[in-house]
């Protein structure tokens, strides 16, 4: 890198620590106000009914005393005597503020210490760029990398040591824990590290663009050209950060905390909820519901399959049939279970009415264990039916005509040329539709919702179900949040096993 590049890294790495050093030092000061509103609130109450000497703490201005005198809950103010936490003192009637005492903040005993780490790494990474040549000259990727392992390390052992700064300015003595309400509220120590974390990601990154700009300066054009594209993909992945990764962040926060809506306090407790999950028999169950209900994707492979071979011929009104096998897929979900719920009544559905012409026992289908799952299974194939028969009548209309006639033209039957020569050149399209069929076939929640929410017996009990129930019914939000990471983690592996699969397949089709 040249001199300027140089300074401008060094420059982000100031600002990097600058920012850090301003993310710390207000959850630092954040959790000693709140101890310290507890202090003043414990103490208040043992005064009520008396006036403290003096009768106000010492340093407060006027505009000061005059808001003591009217807020009931805790204020810090900065008087000569320094910042302090003030809570009033009420006379023995609780009616009157009678006075009010102060305690002082101690965050400033922790500052220097919780700002080291951060100003450790800034040391560091200012003198790498600035003495060592081969740090500053390696590679955009190995200079973001090595900053982002510093950077990240500093921000993580800044955590670590707001967490210990919290433990030694806890609250001392006094019946604080029944002044919750009233006490300042105390800031997150997770959101405080992940706000580190991003900012040091954030740096890193920023350093490694440093890098390559200096590496491509001489060549304009593709500057020009990749700033460019990247500003045509700023804003999807702006929106992916905050609707797609930020809140799967935030589910794995919750699902490692004990997370009460009621409950100010949500504690660490690790893989609690985890465990909690491997000894849940409904929680397996659904996983085992889920499991077979995703079977009905192969079986709608097939029917779809031999939709698209018959409706790929030039037949007069071929199209209308295509567009009526293909209405199932874009009607409304819970409209399609309404009306699947009707058909499948055991008493006045139309499927028992044909079983009772034809002399048959009438079927409880959503009503009976054995037979619930089997009929969500039969709606999801026949709303799928027709998405798949348009993705293979997109393959076979991809497959060249000319293989087809060669073969005819070699003396192979229909099923010879179905077995060599359409279904190899339609497996890339089965790989995907059986992929992602099971993918979704996991998201199933709307027709188990309306048709049988979960019922009976929890037969019908599939996981994003369950997901639901446990946080809105039972509010639990902390254990469904680790049901959801434990679904989210099947859903990688699934996507993970599709791109490889496609990825290695010929695009013939």
């Amino acid at each position: 890198m040249t001199a300027a590049h140089r300074r401008v890294a060094v420059l982000l790495v100031a600002v990097w620590a600058a920012a850090s050093v301003g993310v710390a030092w207000r959850a630092l000061r954040g959790l000693d106000r709140s101890a310290r509103s507890h202090e003043a609130l414990a103490l208040a109450r043992t005064l009520r009914g008396t006036t403290p000497v003096p009768a106000w703490p010492a340093g407060l201005t006027s505009g000061d005393s005059m808001a003591v005198r009217t807020e009931e809950t805790p204020l810090v103010v900065r008087g000569r005597s320094g910042e302090l936490i003030t809570a009033p003192v009420k006379d023995a009637d609780d009616w009157d503020i009678v006075g009010a005492v102060g305690v002082a903040a101690r965050w400033r005993e922790r500052a220097a210490a919780v700002a080291l780490p951060l100003a450790a790494a800034f040391a560091l990474g200012a003198m790498l760029l600035v003495a060592v040549p081969t740090v500053a000259g390696s590679g955009a990727a190995a200079l973001a990398a090595g900053a982002a392992a510093i950077l990240g390390s500093a921000a993580l052992t800044t955590g670590v040591r707001l967490r210990a700064a919290a433990e030694a300015l806890a609250p001392a003595g006094g019946d604080a824990a029944s002044l919750d309400r009233l006490a300042l509220r105390e800031p997150s120590l997770a959101l405080a590290t992940l706000a580190l974390v991003l900012l040091a990601a954030c740096a890193a990154v920023a350093i490694g663009a440093v890098r390559w700009h200096a590496d491509t300066a001489g060549r304009p054009v593709r500057v020009r050209e990749t700033l460019g594209a990247w500003g045509f993909i700023a804003p999807s992945l702006v929106h992916l950060a905050v609707f797609t990764i930020a809140p799967v962040a935030f589910l794995l926060w919750i699902s490692v905390h004990d997370w009460d809506l009621l409950a100010s306090d949500r504690p660490f407790v690790g893989l609690a909820h985890f465990r909690e999950l491997g000894a849940d028999p409904l929680f397996w169950r659904a996983l085992r519901n889920g499991l077979v209900y995703a079977l009905y994707v192969p079986v709608t492979m097939v029917a779809a399959l031999a939709a698209a071979l018959l409706l790929d011929q030039p037949l007069r009104g071929i199209k209308v049939l295509r567009v009526v096998v293909f209405l199932p897929y874009v009607a409304s979900t819970v409209a399609v279970a309404l009306v699947w719920q009707w058909l499948l009544h055991r008493d006045f559905g139309l499927l028992n009415a044909a079983l009772a012409a034809m002399h048959l026992p009438r079927v409880d289908w959503l009503g009976n264990p054995a037979t619930a799952l089997p009929a969500l299974m039969l709606v999801s194939a026949w709303g799928q039916l027709g998405y798949m028969m348009v993705v293979y009548l997109a393959g076979l209309q991809a497959i060249p005509a000319s293989l087809l006639e060669a073969a005819r033209l070699d003396g192979a039957d229909a099923w010879q040329r179905f077995r060599l020569v359409l279904w190899p050149m339609l497996r890339p399209v089965s790989t995907y539709l059986l992929l992602t069929g099971i993918i979704w076939s996991f998201h199933g929640f709307t027709l188990v919702y309306v048709m049988t929410e979960g019922g009976p017996a929890h037969a019908t009990d599939v996981l994003v179900y369950r997901i639901y129930q446990t946080a809105w019914e039972f509010r639990r939000f902390d254990v469904a949040a680790a049901m959801s990471v434990v679904l989210c983690l099947l859903l990688l592996a699934l996507t993970a096993l599709q791109w490889r699969t496609v990825k290695g397949e010929p695009a013939d089709a």
